[in-house]
């Protein structure tokens, strides 16, 4: 996990006179409140700023810059020292901290991490004397998520956060996972719902052996492609990452900054990992995801790789997809996403971390809340803004694919429309299914009546009981016989990370 630990972000700052006795009124001993801004390097280099937040930058703001080490340990020591901005009313101050951060209180689930030490004036200035020690405590805040700084439009939230849409994801992206380790009988119970994976006893699973070239690349695509589609026409304003974005640094003075952005100025800053218990190797993933050499080793290696037009015209759409799917694309979700966080109306629990996230058959309507936008799993994913950029990225490569393939091999790949999204025809050799695959259709699932079919999901069933029949078959125990589509299967196996992005061996 390295040395990071809960230090990164935005902190409050408050330091106080270390006056023995009762003073009698607490406000006696203050003196000073600032914002904190912290950042560190995978070598333990602390950096960040000190300083006074207004409501709106104009610039000439005072702060000082911070520069420090971090030693790892129970609990962790954090130094730095903090010098005046040049040609500021700061110039020339230099102070020096030594902290600790605080360790975590055992069952105390509204842990926030703290920092406690004192800070000498090492220099004099303003008539003060150096070497006067002062105590302080710095707390650390919330992150600030993308639904605060760069948020959807509301017509597109209320459609996305709805059960139809929420279920279609999940059992879309379960269904096509789970495949091909489902027993028989399980298969069976799946069809009579619709929601294998393609047509039936032909079905495409994006994970077994033969998914470079099976198509199911292909449906990951076009799938993804018509929600693309669907919000854009809702709102063109939604972006797209054209590169993969670089780190930004939580906190600026710069003209026109407002404290309202203070902690994801752009929107795209990393949230902090968390310790998934019991799961090692998922806490660790989430952790290096977060490093800056994880950035330039993996992520930008793989953006080279999917922009080359070299290697896209050496590649089917299908295994491109599949490739894409199962590395950037399964990495940037949760490189991005933050832990999950009760979204239950219960004022007392609302809000706490859930490091587990939600077990995969919670039905609970508290799990439509619109605040439930948790990047890292398949029903949720969606309503993150995060997840129009990213995919935004994606949807992108197609175009590229096209146009490396028409300069290669010009007019074999033959652009056409299908069912309303741009596509291409069948040639059985670089485009393979007649039709792409985006769930239970009208034709296929028992249960299908008026009033189901949903915007954004063309002639596709989004009937709520069968999807969550669905996934009880998906998710659930064996069933002992054969069982109809809309037989409550039981409760949930252990496995309540079952729809989270998955970290796939390449």
């Amino acid at each position: 996990m390295g040395i990071n630990l809960d230090i990164p972000g935005i902190w409050t700052y408050r330091s106080f006179l270390n006056v023995p006795g009762n003073v009698g009124d607490f406000g006696k001993l203050t003196v000073w409140e600032a914002e904190l801004s912290l950042e560190v390097s995978e070598d333990g280099h602390i950096y960040g700023l000190l300083g006074e937040r207004p409501d709106l930058c104009v610039g000439t703001e005072p702060y000082l810059l911070v520069e420090g080490t971090v030693i790892p340990g129970n609990p962790a020591v954090i130094s730095w020292r903090a010098k005046g901005k040049p040609q500021s009313e700061y110039d020339g101050w230099i102070y020096d901290y030594r902290g600790y951060l605080s360790p975590e209180w055992p069952d105390a689930p509204r842990n926030r991490p703290t920092i406690v030490g004192t800070v000498t004036r090492t220099v004099a200035h303003n008539g003060a004397p150096a070497g006067s020690v002062f105590s302080f405590v710095a707390v650390k805040s919330d992150f600030l998520e993308p639904r605060k700084t760069i948020p959807l439009a509301k017509s597109i939230i209320d459609m996305m956060s709805s059960a139809e849409h929420r279920y279609h994801h999940a059992l879309w992206h379960a269904s096509r996972d789970t495949w091909d380790n489902l027993s028989d009988p399980k298969k069976e119970a799946l069809r009579a719902t619709g929601w294998q994976p393609g047509p039936k006893t032909k079905e495409r699973a994006s994970l077994a052996a033969d998914r470079l070239a099976n198509g199911s690349g292909e449906d990951f695509f076009y799938m993804h492609r018509r929600m693309v589609k669907e919000v854009r026409a809702m709102d063109p304003s939604v972006g797209t990452w054209r590169r993969l974005p670089q780190q930004q640094f939580p906190s600026s003075f710069a003209p026109e900054t407002k404290a309202s952005q203070i902690g994801n100025l752009d929107g795209y800053s990393l949230p902090p990992a968390w310790v998934v218990p019991g799961d090692p190797d998922t806490t660790n993933w989430l952790f290096e995801l977060r490093k800056t050499s994880t950035l330039y080793g993996r992520f930008q290696a793989w953006e080279a790789l999917y922009t080359s037009a070299d290697y896209l015209a050496s590649l089917s759409l299908g295994e491109l997809g599949s490739r894409i799917e199962f590395t950037i694309h399964n990495w940037m979700h949760m490189r991005w996403t933050s832990v999950t966080r009760d979204p239950t109306g219960d004022v007392a629990r609302r809000g706490l971390p859930l490091p587990n996230g939600r077990d995969a058959l919670d039905f609970d309507e508290k799990w439509l809340d619109p605040e439930y936008d948790y990047l890292g799993e398949t029903f949720s994913s969606h309503i993150n803004p995060i997840f129009w950029r990213l995919h935004g990225w994606v949807d992108d490569r197609i175009n590229d694919w096209y146009r490396a393939h028409e300069a290669v091999r010009p007019g074999v790949v033959k652009p056409m429309t299908l069912d309303g999204v741009e596509w291409f025809a069948v040639d059985g050799t670089w485009v393979k299914n007649d039709e792409p695959w985006e769930g239970a259709r009208a034709s296929s699932s028992p249960t299908h009546h008026a009033g189901h079919n949903h915007p954004g999901h063309s002639g596709r069933v989004l009937d709520v009981p069968t999807m969550q029949a669905a996934l009880r078959i998906i998710y659930g125990p064996e069933p002992d016989a054969a069982p109809s589509a809309m037989e409550d299967h039981g409760q949930a196996l252990p496995g309540t990370r079952a729809s989270w992005f998955k970290n796939v061996p390449a």
